[in-house]
């Protein structure tokens, strides 16, 4: 009766050092204090003098000690450890519990030729008996746990085992949720990075002025994810004309946001020191083309130079969209050639053209957001939503209608690419 009621003790403090494991892991967010706390509490439930976690890296398929518990060495047991040791799957003991994926109890170690006597030379420590387990999240490895010689029994027990075992499973759930955690604040800090990226953005886009006469230009560019590859302005020169351009970098997101700021940047150094298009955009290509081209990126570009009082609009076309123009009772696509995108050969040469606007005219400068944009049925927007717009609506301004337009016709299907309108119009 007298051993029944200390075996009944015993396992009431080992269920009590389990739920108290339980709260512990369950409340823990720090991954570093949570496998320091881990190891504590294993030491606890299975009265062990010292405790080691080693993380499984599937990348290269090892397992590395990532922390370690040591009443004998004290603090320096992690110095010892972390950082120096790799365990290749099958290797020592936890190698072995790591691809079997089962438990193992070593009466004696010091007897045992698979013990990985590597971390008793580097730490001093004299490993005696061991128990290890593996720590599994379903079918997943994620590490192994190991206690190190029992200080109130020879060696290390079935019940030993078991518990840890339990307290294994404990700790995998710990371990995920944390992983789960850290995921979660690695991307909303990565949305409120890019949430700023895409006011820095905003902030190229020219603002709205009076370009003189009756002339008016508007333009709206929305990346289909935070930011995106196209970039529209509107520059004044000397001459009294204004030089407008859309372009569309060929890849959407970051990388293409950081090819659009290096255009907008080399179109604004440049424009002042040609008179033409055809010469400006020249400079640009060839600038442009030593930047991105090794990265595999390029950009269309229609890019035009607009007299305000006469209507007037020079412009060159490099691989883009056609110019839409749109005269009361008629529009046209104008897409005659002017040359490359902007990023594929370094030598390219350009064609002007000339359209000239009269009251009552807009041209608008579009992307493929507009045409490729899709409705929950797969159909595109297309050339034909924007003359089903202008049989509507022929009455300009018609940019911000468009864009109108096309978003009800994606209604909630989410946008696969940037769109941007720019539109001049006279009354």
């Amino acid at each position: 009766m007298k051993n029944s009621g200390i075996e009944k003790a015993d396992t009431e403090k080992r269920l009590k050092s389990l739920i108290k494991a339980s709260q512990s892991l369950a409340v823990e967010e720090s991954f570093d204090r949570l496998i320091s706390g881990l190891l504590t509490l294993a030491m606890e439930v299975t009265g062990a003098q010292a405790s080691s976690f080693m993380l499984y890296k599937p990348q290269k398929n090892v397992l590395e000690f990532i922390a370690a518990k040591n009443e004998v060495i004290g603090d320096k047991t992690d110095e010892l450890l972390i950082d120096s040791v790799e365990i290749k799957m099958g290797q020592g003991i936890a190698g072995t519990v790591a691809q079997r994926r089962e438990p193992v109890i070593i009466e004696d170690a010091q007897k045992d030729d698979s013990l990985f006597r590597q971390i008793d030379r580097r730490t001093g420590f004299v490993t005696r008996g061991l128990l290890a387990v593996p720590v599994l999240y379903g079918d997943q490895l994620l590490g192994v746990i190991e206690v190190l010689n029992a200080k109130h029994k020879p060696t290390f027990d079935v019940s030993d085992r078991e518990l840890l075992e339990s307290f294994a499973h404990l700790a995998a759930v710990a371990i995920i949720r944390s992983r789960l955690l850290y995921a979660r604040l690695r991307q909303e800090k990565l949305n409120t990075q890019m949430e700023a990226a895409a006011n820095i953005q905003s902030l190229f886009w020219p603002k709205t002025v009076k370009v003189g006469g009756t002339s008016h230009i508007w333009g709206t560019s929305v990346p289909a994810s935070f930011v995106g590859g196209d970039v529209y302005d509107w520059i004044p020169m000397p001459d009294g004309s204004w030089l407008v351009y859309v372009a569309d970098v060929s890849d959407k997101g970051l990388p293409a946001a950081m090819v659009m700021a290096a255009l907008w940047s080399c179109i604004r150094s440049e424009v002042f020191f040609h008179q033409s298009v055809g010469g400006l955009i020249k400079a640009v290509n060839h600038t442009m083309y030593h930047l991105i081209s090794e990265e595999g990126f390029f950009a269309t570009i229609l890019i035009g130079k607009y007299w305000p009082c006469s209507g007037r609009l020079e412009f060159v076309n490099g691989g883009h969209l056609p110019l839409v123009w749109c005269t009361p009772g008629h529009l046209e696509f104008i897409s005659k050639p002017g040359g490359l995108p902007l990023g594929i050969e370094p030598h390219s040469t350009y064609k002007e053209w000339v359209i000239v606007l009269a009251p009552g005219d807009s041209v608008l400068i579009i992307t493929d957001g507009i045409t490729e944009a899709e409705n929950d049925q797969k159909k595109l927007f297309g050339f034909s939503g924007i003359e089903k717009l202008f049989r509507s609506t022929r009455k300009p301004p018609l940019g911000q209608t468009l864009v109108e337009a096309v978003n009800c016709w994606q209604g909630g299907t989410e946008p696969s690419d940037d769109l941007t309108v720019l539109e001049i119009w006279q009354n």
